[in-house]
């Protein structure tokens, strides 16, 4: 399975691949398909399948809780092979609160980000407006520690691998508290792993929800109020394995924690 003789799969064929998708995802493997020698999936073809793929979740009772971009920096494009942001799905099934330890066992080659989410206080329904003043779309800011299932199966890392796996979302940790920032400055994000990582990079947490909101218009989605999105960040994935302590900062607002086991 993969694209059609016209270049792009018929919607019984992503339908199809759904499924299958679904299906690896909850046994902890996800992306199988993308390890055949023969299967290729355009990239608006993974987009649809990921969509699809959701939806079949939201039928299971699993509520979208909101919507990530990833790969916005450079550094996390190479790492991840694609050359353009990327969208993805949040679920409240995987929310979890800090303090979290986190099962190996859960994930497929768990790596995290240290980034900050914010919560809409308004539906995005102008996206011109949003460009102009998104902080008027916007209630709450804090950092999180988003999760991922980082591994490829293909010859090579690709965009659509990364798409159709749900842009690698495996779920994120909030704090306790969500005490917010004010949206219109940069902020500092600090991730420290045990002892083998401590980083800090300054982010403006609106400064890709257009981009983010004007993606997801391509393929009908409008992001609502309460809704959670995430804000990307211009730090690398993080693998990491039993043992480790993390924790994500951003000074004077909130930091999230986890432990690995």
């Amino acid at each position: 399975m993969g694209v059609t003789a016209r270049g792009m799969m018929t919607n019984s064929e992503v339908q199809t691949l759904a499924g299958r998708q679904l299906h690896d995802y909850d046994a902890r493997k996800p992306g199988m398909a993308f390890a055949e020698p023969s299967f290729r999936v355009a990239l608006d073809d993974a987009y649809r399948v990921q969509i699809e793929t959701a939806r079949l979740r939201a039928l299971r009772g699993e509520a979208i809780a909101g919507y990530k971009i990833g790969c916005v920096s450079a550094a996390v494009r190479r790492q991840l092979g694609t050359e353009h942001a990327v969208f993805g799905h949040l679920f409240a099934s995987e929310i979890r609160t800090s303090p979290s330890a986190l099962s190996a066992d859960e994930f497929c080659c768990l790596a995290i980000e240290g980034e900050l989410a914010l919560i809409l206080d308004a539906d995005i329904d102008d996206i011109a407006g949003l460009n102009e003043n998104p902080a008027r779309f916007v209630s709450t800011v804090f950092p999180v520690i988003e999760l991922h299932h980082y591994i490829f199966r293909g010859p090579n890392p690709s965009a659509a691998e990364v798409v159709a796996n749900n842009a690698l979302q495996a779920g994120i940790v909030v704090p306790e508290a969500r005490a917010t920032a004010g949206t219109a400055d940069p902020l500092d994000i600090r991730v420290t792993i045990s002892d083998r990582v401590e980083e800090t990079a300054t982010v403006g947490p609106l400064e890709t929800i257009h981009e983010l909101a004007s993606r997801l218009a391509v393929f009908g989605i409008k992001p609502k109020a309460g809704e959670i999105l995430l804000t990307g960040s211009p730090l690398p994935l993080y693998p990491v394995g039993p043992g480790d302590d993390i924790r994500v900062e951003c000074p004077g607002v909130a930091s999230v924690a986890a432990t690995v086991t």
